[in-house]
């Protein structure tokens, strides 16, 4: 009688914590947009990267063979501003055809994405919609199924030893 009361609250009490596995997944701060990857030479274009609100976020372009004064993000190749209710907008102007190299970083260097801007043929392919240099752009909506499937299989394994000793009561008694 003790077993199957102990049983129960077992039962229950995993019951009640394997919804807490879900909890332990962190939403990502940051993001970044940038609104065209292949703008005219001169035409001036936005990089908006969300962020906690008084983070400073830092927005570096480099290329390969193009003068500084071709670049233009308030007049430098690098800018750091302070994000403002959730984002940063950056006003960038490329003057020369080239492929360019946008990199996001946070406060603490960290790389919060990359873009790749070619401007007229740039050397080479345009990107094509929905896609950046690095193939189609997906949304980051998945997540890891490990420690679902480690938790689903713990679940399996203790409700069968249940069931045994269940049993294993009912045939001996």
């Amino acid at each position: 009688m003790i077993r199957r009361a102990l049983a129960g609250i077992f039962a229950a009490a995993l019951l009640v914590l394997a919804p807490t596995a879900a909890f332990g997944y962190a939403e990502d701060d940051f993001d970044a947009s940038v609104s065209t990857t292949n703008p005219a030479p001169g035409e001036s274009f936005t990089v908006i990267i969300e962020a906690p609100s008084g983070t400073d976020v830092t927005l570096t372009i480099t290329a390969d063979g193009v003068d500084d004064d071709d670049i233009e993000i308030a007049g430098t190749r690098a800018l750091t501003k302070t994000a403002v209710d959730g984002q940063a907008v950056f006003t960038v102007t490329l003057h020369a055809e080239a492929e360019y190299a946008l990199v996001a970083t946070d406060a603490d260097g960290n790389v919060i994405d990359t873009f790749a801007v070619v401007v007229g043929d740039g050397g080479a392919a345009a990107p094509a919609p929905g896609e950046d240099a690095a193939g189609p752009a997906l949304p980051e909506t998945g997540a890891t199924v490990t420690p679902i499937v480690i938790g689903a299989a713990a679940l399996l394994l203790v409700g069968g030893a249940a069931l045994f000793f269940a049993r294993r009561g009912k045939i001996s008694a």
